[in-house]
Protein backbone atom coordinates (compact mmCIF):
# COMPACT_ATOMS: atom_id res chain seq x y z
CA UNK A 1 0.00 0.00 0.00
CA UNK A 2 2.83 2.44 0.86
CA UNK A 3 4.48 1.99 -2.56
CA UNK A 4 1.15 2.72 -4.27
CA UNK A 5 0.73 5.87 -2.21
CA UNK A 6 4.29 6.97 -3.12
CA UNK A 7 3.47 6.53 -6.82
CA UNK A 8 0.26 8.52 -6.37
CA UNK A 9 2.18 11.30 -4.60
CA UNK A 10 4.79 11.39 -7.38
CA UNK A 11 2.18 11.72 -10.13
CA UNK A 12 0.37 14.31 -8.02
CA UNK A 13 3.45 16.54 -7.78
CA UNK A 14 4.08 16.24 -11.53
CA UNK A 15 0.55 17.51 -12.13
CA UNK A 16 0.95 20.32 -9.61
CA UNK A 17 4.24 21.59 -11.04
CA UNK A 18 2.90 21.55 -14.59
CA UNK A 19 -0.23 23.43 -13.55
CA UNK A 20 1.38 26.12 -11.43
CA UNK A 21 4.51 26.89 -13.42
CA UNK A 22 4.21 30.44 -14.70
CA UNK A 23 6.25 33.63 -14.82
CA UNK A 24 5.86 34.16 -11.08
CA UNK A 25 6.39 30.63 -9.79
CA UNK A 26 9.07 28.42 -11.26
CA UNK A 27 9.33 24.68 -10.62
CA UNK A 28 11.67 24.99 -7.59
CA UNK A 29 9.31 27.49 -5.96
CA UNK A 30 6.28 25.33 -6.72
CA UNK A 31 8.00 22.26 -5.31
CA UNK A 32 9.20 24.04 -2.18
CA UNK A 33 5.73 25.51 -1.60
CA UNK A 34 4.13 22.10 -2.17
CA UNK A 35 6.59 20.38 0.17
CA UNK A 36 6.11 22.93 2.94
CA UNK A 37 2.32 22.83 2.64
CA UNK A 38 2.41 19.04 2.44
CA UNK A 39 4.42 18.81 5.65
CA UNK A 40 2.15 21.30 7.39
CA UNK A 41 -0.98 19.51 6.18
CA UNK A 42 0.38 16.17 7.35
CA UNK A 43 1.29 17.67 10.73
CA UNK A 44 -2.25 19.02 11.05
CA UNK A 45 -3.94 15.73 10.12
CA UNK A 46 -1.56 12.78 10.69
CA UNK A 47 -3.25 11.67 13.91
CA UNK A 48 -6.46 10.98 11.97
CA UNK A 49 -4.94 8.57 9.45
CA UNK A 50 -5.39 5.52 11.67
CA UNK A 51 -8.93 6.51 12.73
CA UNK A 52 -11.47 4.37 10.90
CA UNK A 53 -14.44 6.73 10.99
CA UNK A 54 -14.62 10.49 11.37
CA UNK A 55 -17.97 10.87 9.62
CA UNK A 56 -20.66 8.42 8.50
CA UNK A 57 -20.97 9.91 5.02
CA UNK A 58 -17.34 9.28 4.12
CA UNK A 59 -17.84 5.55 4.71
CA UNK A 60 -20.94 5.50 2.50
CA UNK A 61 -19.08 7.19 -0.37
CA UNK A 62 -16.22 4.72 -0.07
CA UNK A 63 -18.44 1.64 -0.02
CA UNK A 64 -20.42 2.77 -3.06
CA UNK A 65 -17.16 3.58 -4.85
CA UNK A 66 -16.03 -0.01 -4.25
CA UNK A 67 -19.43 -1.22 -5.41
CA UNK A 68 -18.98 0.53 -8.78
CA UNK A 69 -15.80 -1.47 -9.38
CA UNK A 70 -17.73 -4.66 -8.60
CA UNK A 71 -20.41 -3.81 -11.15
CA UNK A 72 -22.97 -2.26 -8.81
CA UNK A 73 -25.00 0.68 -10.11
CA UNK A 74 -25.40 3.64 -7.73
CA UNK A 75 -29.04 4.55 -6.95
CA UNK A 76 -30.09 1.05 -8.05
CA UNK A 77 -27.94 -1.60 -6.33
CA UNK A 78 -26.41 0.70 -3.69
CA UNK A 79 -28.48 3.72 -2.68
CA UNK A 80 -27.79 7.15 -1.26
CA UNK A 81 -28.86 10.63 -2.33
CA UNK A 82 -25.42 12.15 -2.91
CA UNK A 83 -24.35 13.12 -6.47
CA UNK A 84 -22.46 10.42 -8.35
CA UNK A 85 -19.18 12.33 -8.61
CA UNK A 86 -18.06 11.56 -5.06
CA UNK A 87 -18.59 7.83 -5.67
CA UNK A 88 -16.61 7.99 -8.92
CA UNK A 89 -13.64 9.62 -7.19
CA UNK A 90 -13.41 6.74 -4.72
CA UNK A 91 -13.96 4.18 -7.47
CA UNK A 92 -10.98 5.66 -9.34
CA UNK A 93 -8.80 5.67 -6.22
CA UNK A 94 -9.74 2.05 -5.50
CA UNK A 95 -8.53 1.02 -8.96
CA UNK A 96 -4.96 1.36 -7.63
CA UNK A 97 -5.35 1.52 -3.85
CA UNK A 98 -6.72 -1.05 -1.37
CA UNK A 99 -10.22 -1.10 0.12
CA UNK A 100 -9.03 0.35 3.42
CA UNK A 101 -10.16 3.32 5.51
CA UNK A 102 -6.63 4.75 5.51
CA UNK A 103 -7.03 5.33 1.77
CA UNK A 104 -9.88 7.71 2.62
CA UNK A 105 -7.47 9.80 4.66
CA UNK A 106 -4.88 9.90 1.88
CA UNK A 107 -7.25 10.78 -0.96
CA UNK A 108 -8.86 13.57 1.09
CA UNK A 109 -5.42 14.80 2.19
CA UNK A 110 -4.15 14.99 -1.41
CA UNK A 111 -7.25 16.85 -2.56
CA UNK A 112 -6.93 19.28 0.35
CA UNK A 113 -3.25 19.82 -0.40
CA UNK A 114 -4.13 20.49 -4.05
CA UNK A 115 -6.79 22.97 -2.93
CA UNK A 116 -4.28 24.76 -0.68
CA UNK A 117 -1.82 25.01 -3.59
CA UNK A 118 -4.47 26.42 -5.94
CA UNK A 119 -5.68 28.97 -3.41
CA UNK A 120 -2.15 30.01 -2.41
CA UNK A 121 -1.20 30.81 -6.01
CA UNK A 122 -4.48 32.48 -6.92
CA UNK A 123 -3.28 36.08 -6.45
CA UNK A 124 -0.48 37.55 -8.57
CA UNK A 125 2.44 39.61 -7.26
CA UNK A 126 2.75 37.93 -3.90
CA UNK A 127 5.87 36.74 -2.13
CA UNK A 128 6.55 33.09 -1.39
CA UNK A 129 5.86 33.61 2.34
CA UNK A 130 2.49 35.20 1.56
CA UNK A 131 1.54 32.21 -0.60
CA UNK A 132 2.65 29.88 2.19
CA UNK A 133 0.50 31.84 4.64
CA UNK A 134 -2.56 31.66 2.36
CA UNK A 135 -2.19 27.90 1.83
CA UNK A 136 -1.62 27.36 5.53
CA UNK A 137 -4.87 29.16 6.33
CA UNK A 138 -6.73 26.66 4.13
CA UNK A 139 -5.04 23.66 5.77
CA UNK A 140 -5.47 25.09 9.25
CA UNK A 141 -9.19 25.88 9.09
CA UNK A 142 -10.03 22.58 7.41
CA UNK A 143 -8.14 20.76 10.15
CA UNK A 144 -9.50 22.96 12.92
CA UNK A 145 -13.09 21.87 12.27
CA UNK A 146 -14.20 18.29 12.92
CA UNK A 147 -16.06 18.13 9.60
CA UNK A 148 -12.92 19.30 7.80
CA UNK A 149 -10.82 16.48 9.25
CA UNK A 150 -13.06 13.82 7.71
CA UNK A 151 -13.21 12.87 4.03
CA UNK A 152 -16.34 14.92 3.45
CA UNK A 153 -17.37 15.73 -0.11
CA UNK A 154 -16.46 19.40 0.46
CA UNK A 155 -12.73 18.63 0.28
CA UNK A 156 -13.20 16.98 -3.10
CA UNK A 157 -15.61 19.35 -4.80
CA UNK A 158 -13.75 22.46 -3.59
CA UNK A 159 -10.53 21.20 -5.18
CA UNK A 160 -12.17 20.84 -8.60
CA UNK A 161 -14.21 24.02 -8.16
CA UNK A 162 -11.22 26.19 -7.31
CA UNK A 163 -9.19 24.55 -10.04
CA UNK A 164 -11.97 25.72 -12.35
CA UNK A 165 -12.12 29.18 -10.75
CA UNK A 166 -8.35 29.57 -11.05
CA UNK A 167 -8.53 28.68 -14.73
CA UNK A 168 -11.51 31.02 -15.14
CA UNK A 169 -9.40 34.03 -14.25
CA UNK A 170 -6.72 32.98 -16.71
CA UNK A 171 -7.19 34.24 -20.24
CA UNK A 172 -8.75 31.84 -22.77
CA UNK A 173 -9.39 29.11 -20.17
CA UNK A 174 -13.15 29.39 -19.71
CA UNK A 175 -14.02 26.17 -21.55
CA UNK A 176 -11.68 24.08 -19.36
CA UNK A 177 -12.75 26.09 -16.32
CA UNK A 178 -16.44 25.33 -16.72
CA UNK A 179 -15.69 21.65 -17.38
CA UNK A 180 -14.02 21.39 -13.95
CA UNK A 181 -16.87 23.37 -12.43
CA UNK A 182 -19.24 20.85 -13.99
CA UNK A 183 -17.33 17.99 -12.38
CA UNK A 184 -17.40 19.81 -9.03
CA UNK A 185 -21.17 20.17 -9.47
CA UNK A 186 -21.32 16.42 -10.00
CA UNK A 187 -19.88 16.05 -6.48
CA UNK A 188 -21.89 18.72 -4.66
CA UNK A 189 -24.80 20.69 -6.05
CA UNK A 190 -24.35 23.65 -3.70
CA UNK A 191 -21.82 25.19 -6.10
CA UNK A 192 -24.76 26.12 -8.35
CA UNK A 193 -24.80 29.69 -7.02
CA UNK A 194 -21.04 30.06 -7.60
CA UNK A 195 -21.46 28.92 -11.19
CA UNK A 196 -24.33 31.34 -11.84
CA UNK A 197 -22.19 34.21 -10.56
CA UNK A 198 -19.17 33.18 -12.67
CA UNK A 199 -21.37 32.91 -15.74
CA UNK A 200 -22.73 36.42 -15.17
CA UNK A 201 -19.19 37.67 -14.49
CA UNK A 202 -17.95 36.14 -17.75
CA UNK A 203 -20.70 37.86 -19.70
CA UNK A 204 -19.99 41.17 -17.95
CA UNK A 205 -16.22 41.05 -18.59
CA UNK A 206 -16.33 39.79 -22.18
CA UNK A 207 -14.46 41.88 -24.69
CA UNK A 208 -16.20 43.70 -27.52
CA UNK A 209 -14.64 41.32 -30.01
CA UNK A 210 -16.16 38.29 -28.23
CA UNK A 211 -19.74 37.47 -29.08
CA UNK A 212 -22.35 36.46 -26.55
CA UNK A 213 -22.71 33.14 -28.36
CA UNK A 214 -18.98 32.41 -28.07
CA UNK A 215 -18.97 33.00 -24.31
CA UNK A 216 -22.03 30.79 -23.84
CA UNK A 217 -20.42 28.10 -26.01
CA UNK A 218 -17.30 28.12 -23.83
CA UNK A 219 -19.41 27.86 -20.67
CA UNK A 220 -21.45 24.98 -22.11
CA UNK A 221 -18.65 22.56 -21.16
CA UNK A 222 -20.20 22.73 -17.70
CA UNK A 223 -22.91 20.28 -18.76
CA UNK A 224 -20.48 17.62 -20.05
CA UNK A 225 -19.98 15.75 -16.71
CA UNK A 226 -23.65 15.77 -15.65
CA UNK A 227 -24.77 15.14 -19.24
CA UNK A 228 -22.49 12.12 -19.51
CA UNK A 229 -23.92 10.72 -16.27
CA UNK A 230 -27.47 11.13 -17.51
CA UNK A 231 -26.59 9.42 -20.80
CA UNK A 232 -25.01 6.46 -19.00
CA UNK A 233 -28.14 5.95 -16.91
CA UNK A 234 -30.29 6.41 -20.00
CA UNK A 235 -28.50 3.59 -21.83
CA UNK A 236 -28.68 1.45 -18.67
CA UNK A 237 -32.43 2.09 -18.61
CA UNK A 238 -32.40 3.65 -15.13
CA UNK A 239 -32.79 7.41 -15.64
CA UNK A 240 -35.84 7.34 -13.33
CA UNK A 241 -33.77 6.00 -10.42
CA UNK A 242 -31.03 8.57 -11.16
CA UNK A 243 -33.39 11.56 -11.00
CA UNK A 244 -35.45 10.13 -8.12
CA UNK A 245 -32.37 9.96 -5.91
CA UNK A 246 -30.91 13.32 -6.91
CA UNK A 247 -33.98 15.50 -7.37
CA UNK A 248 -37.31 14.12 -6.17
CA UNK A 249 -36.10 12.48 -2.96
CA UNK A 250 -33.75 15.33 -2.06
CA UNK A 251 -36.57 17.86 -2.39
CA UNK A 252 -38.64 15.85 0.09
CA UNK A 253 -35.90 15.57 2.67
CA UNK A 254 -36.58 18.59 4.86
CA UNK A 255 -35.79 19.16 8.52
CA UNK A 256 -38.63 18.42 10.92
CA UNK A 257 -38.16 21.73 12.73
CA UNK A 258 -37.17 25.28 11.87
CA UNK A 259 -33.55 26.09 12.72
CA UNK A 260 -32.27 29.65 12.95
CA UNK A 261 -29.27 30.74 10.90
CA UNK A 262 -26.09 30.02 12.95
CA UNK A 263 -24.54 33.50 12.95
CA UNK A 264 -22.83 32.93 16.29
CA UNK A 265 -21.37 29.57 15.25
CA UNK A 266 -19.95 30.99 12.02
CA UNK A 267 -18.40 33.95 13.79
CA UNK A 268 -16.82 31.66 16.37
CA UNK A 269 -15.41 29.38 13.65
CA UNK A 270 -14.25 31.93 11.09
CA UNK A 271 -13.69 35.20 12.99
CA UNK A 272 -9.87 35.16 12.38
CA UNK A 273 -10.43 34.91 8.61
CA UNK A 274 -13.13 37.57 8.65
CA UNK A 275 -10.99 39.90 10.77
CA UNK A 276 -7.86 39.46 8.65
CA UNK A 277 -9.87 39.83 5.46
CA UNK A 278 -11.40 43.07 6.70
CA UNK A 279 -7.99 44.46 7.68
CA UNK A 280 -6.48 43.48 4.32
CA UNK A 281 -9.27 45.15 2.37
CA UNK A 282 -8.89 48.32 4.47
CA UNK A 283 -5.11 48.41 4.08
CA UNK A 284 -5.30 47.90 0.33
CA UNK A 285 -8.05 50.50 -0.24
CA UNK A 286 -8.30 49.33 -3.82
CA UNK A 287 -11.20 47.10 -4.74
CA UNK A 288 -9.98 45.39 -7.89
CA UNK A 289 -12.34 43.22 -9.94
CA UNK A 290 -10.86 39.99 -8.57
CA UNK A 291 -11.47 41.13 -4.97
CA UNK A 292 -15.05 41.99 -5.81
CA UNK A 293 -15.32 38.51 -7.34
CA UNK A 294 -13.89 36.92 -4.17
CA UNK A 295 -16.36 38.76 -1.95
CA UNK A 296 -19.16 37.64 -4.27
CA UNK A 297 -17.91 34.03 -4.20
CA UNK A 298 -17.91 34.18 -0.40
CA UNK A 299 -21.54 35.28 -0.46
CA UNK A 300 -22.57 32.64 -3.02
CA UNK A 301 -20.78 29.98 -0.96
CA UNK A 302 -22.73 31.17 2.08
CA UNK A 303 -25.95 31.00 0.08
CA UNK A 304 -25.14 27.49 -1.18
CA UNK A 305 -24.34 26.33 2.36
CA UNK A 306 -27.55 27.67 3.88
CA UNK A 307 -30.33 27.45 1.30
CA UNK A 308 -31.33 23.91 2.33
CA UNK A 309 -32.09 25.05 5.89
CA UNK A 310 -29.88 22.34 7.45
CA UNK A 311 -26.77 24.43 8.27
CA UNK A 312 -24.45 21.45 8.67
CA UNK A 313 -20.98 22.58 9.65
CA UNK A 314 -19.31 20.92 6.67
CA UNK A 315 -21.44 22.95 4.24
CA UNK A 316 -19.68 26.11 5.45
CA UNK A 317 -16.21 24.76 4.64
CA UNK A 318 -16.83 26.31 1.21
CA UNK A 319 -16.23 29.72 2.82
CA UNK A 320 -12.59 28.95 3.59
CA UNK A 321 -10.92 29.32 0.13
CA UNK A 322 -12.22 32.82 -0.74
CA UNK A 323 -11.77 34.05 2.84
CA UNK A 324 -8.19 32.70 2.96
CA UNK A 325 -7.32 34.66 -0.18
CA UNK A 326 -8.94 37.82 1.14
CA UNK A 327 -7.20 37.38 4.52
CA UNK A 328 -3.71 37.21 2.99
CA UNK A 329 -1.96 40.59 3.32
CA UNK A 330 -1.21 42.47 0.11
CA UNK A 331 2.32 42.51 -1.27
CA UNK A 332 2.99 46.06 -0.10
CA UNK A 333 2.47 44.90 3.49
CA UNK A 334 5.67 43.75 5.12
CA UNK A 335 6.32 39.99 4.88
CA UNK A 336 6.96 40.01 8.62
CA UNK A 337 3.19 40.32 9.14
CA UNK A 338 2.57 37.05 7.28
CA UNK A 339 5.34 35.38 9.26
CA UNK A 340 3.91 36.64 12.54
CA UNK A 341 0.45 35.39 11.55
CA UNK A 342 1.93 31.98 10.68
CA UNK A 343 3.48 31.75 14.13
CA UNK A 344 0.09 32.51 15.70
CA UNK A 345 -1.50 29.78 13.59
CA UNK A 346 1.03 27.20 14.76
CA UNK A 347 0.69 28.31 18.37
CA UNK A 348 -3.09 27.96 18.36
CA UNK A 349 -2.90 24.66 16.47
CA UNK A 350 -0.89 23.09 19.28
CA UNK A 351 -3.81 23.37 21.70
CA UNK A 352 -6.39 22.39 19.06
CA UNK A 353 -4.52 19.26 17.96
CA UNK A 354 -4.02 18.22 21.58
CA UNK A 355 -7.77 18.46 22.10
CA UNK A 356 -8.56 16.44 18.95
CA UNK A 357 -6.02 13.75 19.82
CA UNK A 358 -7.48 13.46 23.30
CA UNK A 359 -11.05 13.27 22.01
CA UNK A 360 -10.25 10.69 19.34
CA UNK A 361 -8.25 8.53 21.75
CA UNK A 362 -11.35 8.11 23.94
CA UNK A 363 -13.58 6.92 21.10
CA UNK A 364 -13.51 3.12 20.63
CA UNK A 365 -13.00 1.93 17.04
CA UNK A 366 -16.35 0.12 16.95
CA UNK A 367 -16.14 -1.19 13.42
CA UNK A 368 -12.63 -2.58 13.73
CA UNK A 369 -13.43 -4.27 17.05
CA UNK A 370 -16.61 -5.87 15.69
CA UNK A 371 -14.88 -6.97 12.47
CA UNK A 372 -12.12 -8.62 14.50
CA UNK A 373 -14.76 -10.40 16.60
CA UNK A 374 -16.48 -11.71 13.47
CA UNK A 375 -13.17 -13.01 12.11
CA UNK A 376 -12.64 -14.89 15.38
CA UNK A 377 -16.12 -16.42 15.13
CA UNK A 378 -15.51 -17.68 11.63
CA UNK A 379 -15.97 -14.92 9.04
CA UNK A 380 -19.30 -14.46 7.24
CA UNK A 381 -21.47 -11.57 6.01
CA UNK A 382 -22.60 -8.87 8.43
CA UNK A 383 -25.56 -6.51 8.35
CA UNK A 384 -25.10 -3.22 10.21
CA UNK A 385 -28.56 -2.61 11.63
CA UNK A 386 -27.31 0.22 13.81
CA UNK A 387 -23.98 1.94 14.30
CA UNK A 388 -20.97 2.79 12.17
CA UNK A 389 -20.93 0.78 8.94
CA UNK A 390 -17.15 0.78 8.36
CA UNK A 391 -17.43 -2.86 9.49
CA UNK A 392 -18.24 -3.66 5.85
CA UNK A 393 -14.84 -2.30 4.78
CA UNK A 394 -12.86 -4.25 7.38
CA UNK A 395 -14.60 -7.44 6.25
CA UNK A 396 -14.03 -6.59 2.57
CA UNK A 397 -17.71 -6.62 1.72
CA UNK A 398 -20.44 -4.30 0.52
CA UNK A 399 -23.70 -3.54 2.27
CA UNK A 400 -26.04 -6.56 1.94
CA UNK A 401 -28.93 -4.13 1.43
CA UNK A 402 -29.08 -1.36 -1.15
CA UNK A 403 -29.51 1.24 1.62
CA UNK A 404 -25.85 1.54 2.56
CA UNK A 405 -26.13 4.04 5.41
CA UNK A 406 -27.98 2.66 8.48
CA UNK A 407 -29.59 6.02 9.27
CA UNK A 408 -31.75 5.61 6.15
CA UNK A 409 -33.72 2.75 7.72
CA UNK A 410 -33.28 3.27 11.45
CA UNK A 411 -34.18 6.96 11.59
CA UNK A 412 -37.96 7.55 11.19
CA UNK A 413 -37.52 10.92 9.44
CA UNK A 414 -35.02 9.61 6.89
CA UNK A 415 -37.04 6.47 6.31
CA UNK A 416 -40.21 8.44 5.70
CA UNK A 417 -38.65 11.14 3.50
CA UNK A 418 -36.76 8.63 1.38
CA UNK A 419 -39.67 6.16 1.22
CA UNK A 420 -37.40 3.31 2.32
CA UNK A 421 -38.87 -0.11 1.58
CA UNK A 422 -38.34 -1.82 4.96
CA UNK A 423 -39.70 -5.18 3.81
CA UNK A 424 -37.09 -5.14 1.05
CA UNK A 425 -34.34 -4.39 3.56
CA UNK A 426 -35.34 -7.36 5.75
CA UNK A 427 -35.58 -9.58 2.69
CA UNK A 428 -32.13 -8.57 1.44
CA UNK A 429 -30.43 -9.41 4.76
CA UNK A 430 -32.16 -12.75 5.43
CA UNK A 431 -29.03 -14.74 4.59
CA UNK A 432 -26.46 -12.73 6.58
CA UNK A 433 -24.44 -14.48 9.26
CA UNK A 434 -24.14 -11.58 11.69
CA UNK A 435 -26.11 -8.51 12.72
CA UNK A 436 -24.40 -5.52 14.30
CA UNK A 437 -26.39 -3.39 16.72
CA UNK A 438 -24.53 -0.42 18.25
CA UNK A 439 -26.99 1.84 19.98
CA UNK A 440 -27.69 3.33 23.40
CA UNK A 441 -30.95 1.38 23.33
CA UNK A 442 -30.65 -2.41 23.34
CA UNK A 443 -32.33 -4.15 20.42
CA UNK A 444 -34.51 -6.16 22.81
CA UNK A 445 -36.09 -2.96 24.15
CA UNK A 446 -35.85 -0.85 20.97
CA UNK A 447 -39.59 -1.18 20.36
CA UNK A 448 -40.10 1.22 23.28
CA UNK A 449 -37.80 3.90 21.83
CA UNK A 450 -39.86 6.30 19.70
CA UNK A 451 -36.75 7.96 18.30
CA UNK A 452 -36.11 4.77 16.30
CA UNK A 453 -38.04 3.74 13.20
CA UNK A 454 -40.51 1.17 14.56
CA UNK A 455 -41.40 0.01 11.04
CA UNK A 456 -37.85 -1.34 10.93
CA UNK A 457 -37.35 -2.29 14.58
CA UNK A 458 -40.35 -4.60 14.96
CA UNK A 459 -39.60 -6.93 12.00
CA UNK A 460 -35.89 -6.83 12.88
CA UNK A 461 -36.64 -8.01 16.42
CA UNK A 462 -38.70 -10.90 15.06
CA UNK A 463 -36.00 -11.80 12.53
CA UNK A 464 -33.23 -11.78 15.15
CA UNK A 465 -35.27 -13.76 17.66
CA UNK A 466 -36.09 -16.48 15.11
CA UNK A 467 -32.77 -16.79 13.31
CA UNK A 468 -29.99 -15.61 15.62
CA UNK A 469 -29.60 -17.67 18.74
CA UNK A 470 -26.24 -16.34 19.86
CA UNK A 471 -25.15 -12.94 21.04
CA UNK A 472 -21.87 -11.38 22.09
CA UNK A 473 -21.03 -7.89 23.29
CA UNK A 474 -17.56 -6.90 22.00
CA UNK A 475 -17.80 -3.50 23.68
CA UNK A 476 -20.30 -1.50 25.68
CA UNK A 477 -23.33 -0.47 23.66
CA UNK A 478 -22.52 -2.82 20.78
CA UNK A 479 -24.11 -6.24 20.39
CA UNK A 480 -23.24 -8.78 17.72
CA UNK A 481 -25.88 -11.39 16.92
CA UNK A 482 -24.90 -14.57 15.09
CA UNK A 483 -26.49 -17.82 14.07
Amino acid sequence: MKSEIVKLLRSYFVFVTNFFENRELKIPQVLSLGIFLGLLGYAFRHFTFTVSVLDWDEITYFIIGKGILLGKVPYLDLWDIKPIGIYLIHAISLLVLPYDTEVLRWTSFLHLLGLAMIVSTFVKNQTWIQRLFCGTLVLYFFSRLSSGLSANSEIYFLFYEWLGISLFFRQNSKAISFFFLGFAFLIKYIIFFDVVFLGMYALWKRSKSTSLFQVCLEMSTFIIPIGTSVLVYYFLGHTQEFFDALLTVSSKHQPNETIGFPFGVLLRLFWPLLFLGFLTLLSDRKFSSYKIALVALTLTALLGASYTGYYFQHYFLALIPPLAILATPARKVSWQLSLFALILVFYSWNSISTRWKKDLSHIPDHSRIIADQIKKLGEGTVFVASGVHATYIFLNQLSPTEYVQPVNYIDPLFSKNFAVDISKVISEVKNVNYIQWCNDTALETADKDESLNQDFILPLQVFVKESFKNKTTPLKGCDLYYR
